[in-house]
């Protein structure tokens, strides 16, 4: 504690020792393998590769360069990049959605009018279709009662006669499958009809202005995943939103396979974010972590509490 409280007064002393030439150019701080804190005007070799830190005249950092990345890390990194891309054309379809849906209805209102309209045009197919069954449903038993006279008084029976069986049964096949089918876009209808209404609702409730996948901040080098099916994916991904705003995210856009927080500003934020992406019936909730594009932020994006939040996010796989 004594140490750092007296630190910068430790580097301007320091830097009057150092020749003239160092206090003239730059000054590199830097920790090797064994802890221990060296300073000079320029990183060793051996040490190039590990982070290293830039300092002024009264020992601030000024700069950090990295250290390399291992190839695991290389390897995490081109993962993020590429969920970027993901977010980035999930968000882009979700606006066109969202945009649509605005420009279309004015209130739930309307929504409910245009959904009765669509359901009562696929009921009064259903009644026609239903009618035209029984129809060809007796006619198809009528087939089926020529063709057992004929097999009563034990003779064979003509070929027309299966012909018109067959072709009854094709025609009465057909409608039932067109029955089937309207009553499959008639539950569709009222599903869509649930949600439009949520999410025309939730976007009233979402702060002004268009939300962005925070290009200019920095990933801090972790990932959560939790997997999840069609019968818990919905409760896992409310439970995850939940848990990111427990972790101090304000978050300002959300949909069904995205949540967006605050762009992290200051280097203490941290910018929690959700995608959820799904293939062959199999859902996977991914969290990254961005930090401010500044040394306070890098420090952040290292912090061990990182792998902290995800392994707490990690907790809430069923």
């Amino acid at each position: 504690m004594t140490i750092k409280k007296h630190l910068p007064l430790l580097l301007f002393s320091l830097i009057f020792i150092l020749p003239s030439t160092v206090t003239a150019g730059k000054l590199y701080r830097w920790v090797d393998d064994n802890g221990k804190v060296s300073f000079s005007d320029k990183v060793p070799p051996k040490h190039s590769r590990k982070e290293h830190r830039e300092l002024n005249e009264l020992g601030r950092t000024i700069a950090i360069k990295d250290a390399a990345k291992t190839p695991e890390q290389i390897e995490l990194l081109k993962r993020i990049n590429t969920l970027q891309k993901t977010q980035q054309k999930l968000l882009n379809k979700q606006l066109a959605r969202d945009s649509a849906l605005l420009k279309t209805f004015r209130s739930t209102t309307d929504i409910d009018a245009l959904a009765e309209s669509k359901s009562n045009m696929v009921k009064s197919h259903i009644t026609i279709a239903s009618s035209q069954s029984e129809t060809l449903k007796s006619q198809l038993i009528l087939h089926q009662k020529v063709a057992a006279n004929f097999e009563r008084k034990g003779k064979n029976i003509p070929q027309k006669k299966l012909d018109n069986i067959k072709s009854a049964q094709s025609q009465f096949d057909k409608n039932q499958r067109e029955i089937a089918a309207l009553k499959i876009q008639k539950t569709l209808i009222t599903k869509q009809l649930i949600k439009d209404k949520v999410r025309f609702n939730a976007l009233l409730k979402q702060p002004i202005g268009k939300p962005s996948i925070h290009q200019e901040t920095i990933p801090s080098l972790v990932l959560g995943e939790l997997s999840c099916t069609p019968s818990n994916c919905d409760t896992l991904w409310n439970k995850a939103l939940t848990f990111i705003k427990q972790q101090g995210s304000v978050v300002i856009y959300t949909s069904s396979s995205l949540a967006l927080s605050k762009t992290p500003n200051s280097g203490k934020d941290r910018g929690l974010s959700l995608t959820k992406l799904t293939k062959n019936e199999q859902s996977q909730i991914i969290l990254d972590i961005r930090c401010a594009d500044s040394t306070a932020g890098k420090a952040t994006c290292k912090s061990s509490k990182n792998n902290k939040i995800v392994h707490e996010f990690l907790l809430l796989s069923p």
